[in-house]
């Protein structure tokens, strides 16, 4: 069986993985939109546009690459901070089906910038003095929101992290103030000398501005997350039940990973979620929890047709960008 097979290292497993990738990237070759530059109003996701890509080919490339070095980094972030028990990519495996579905936007690298900033939070575990971690993984969030706004609400994490891992001293509470609007005093240094710094604090506020959210989904896309749904409540079921059988540094991590999911939900209800490419800052988390389910639960029947049902989604959903089901 597949979730087997995924939960070791096995040079299969990792073949199984690679397969997977290069499967999601292929099929959404086959289904690529026109992709041209225009201004989303984000000045570094602007610059990226420009220096990096030109025509939809290289922004699929560029999906490719970030979703192969996001899956491998975060499991990566996984083994070393101690979140499972046992080495699997599983996680690796879940993120990268699960993101299969999103098209390039300006989230791809936010979400990027934000492993780096978990894994600076993870690394709070046991340190007396943080100070350089809680400014680093504060400064990786003034950049993310400076790329992709609703990140903003993932700045409380920092203060719940600090409170998770006991790192309670005055500094620790200041320094993350000053690493988050370091990136953003030097973006509105340069937009005062460009003489723009008034349209783009305007066009900031709008995106922040809550509202009520509009999505459309097509069939492809409610079959998919219907069954992450249901994935997602077996996780959550198994994690309440096991969590106080955990190991410490386990238990603090997946406190941090549950805050992280619950803040992130705030950005539905702002118009720069851009119908559901929020739901790509909600990846680690997902990634954590059904991967921490998948390797743990008992009845391995369900959970592996579970998980192939999942991935089937996840291909169904591309053919039918395809063909036009």
């Amino acid at each position: 069986m597949l979730v087997k097979l995924l939960k070791t290292t096995r040079p299969a497993a990792l073949l199984s993985f690679f397969g997977m990738a290069v499967l999601f990237f292929a099929l959404q070759l086959l289904h690529l939109s026109d992709y041209s530059f225009v201004q989303t109003g984000y000045p570094l996701f602007d610059l990226a546009q420009y220096l990096l890509f030109s025509n939809k080919w290289l922004a699929a490339i560029l999906v490719f690459v970030l979703s192969l070095l996001m899956a491998m980094g975060f499991n990566n972030l996984i083994s070393e901070k101690g979140v499972l028990k046992y080495n699997t990519v599983l996680p690796a495996s879940v993120l990268i089906i699960f993101v299969s579905i999103f098209s390039f936007s300006s989230v791809w690298l936010a979400v990027f910038l934000l492993l780096f900033f978990l894994n600076k939070l993870l690394g709070v575990y046991q340190k007396e003095r943080p100070y350089t971690v809680l400014f680093d993984a504060a400064f990786l969030l003034g950049m993310s929101v400076l790329i992709y706004p609703p990140t903003i609400f993932l700045f409380p994490l920092i203060y719940i992290a600090n409170l998770t891992y006991s790192a309670t001293g005055w500094r620790n509470y200041i320094i993350p103030v000053l690493g988050f609007i370091s990136p953003l005093l030097m973006m509105v240094c340069y937009l005062f000398f460009v003489d723009v710094l008034p349209l783009y604090i305007e066009h900031y506020i709008r995106m922040l501005n809550l509202s009520l959210p509009s999505v459309d989904i097509t069939l492809s896309k409610g079959i998919f997350f219907m069954l992450l749904a249901i994935l997602l409540l077996s996780a959550f079921k198994e994690l309440a039940q096991w969590i106080a059988l955990k190991s410490l540094r386990s238990r603090k991590a997946f406190i941090v990973f549950v805050a992280y999911f619950l803040f992130s939900l705030f950005g539905f209800f702002t118009p720069a979620a851009d119908d559901l490419q929020q739901l790509m800052v909600l990846a680690f988390p997902i990634a954590a929890f059904v991967g921490n389910y998948l390797l743990f639960a008992r009845k391995w029947w369900w959970y592996e047709v579970l998980f192939a049902l999942f991935l089937l989604s996840a291909i169904y959903f591309h053919l039918s960008q395809v063909f036009g089901l």
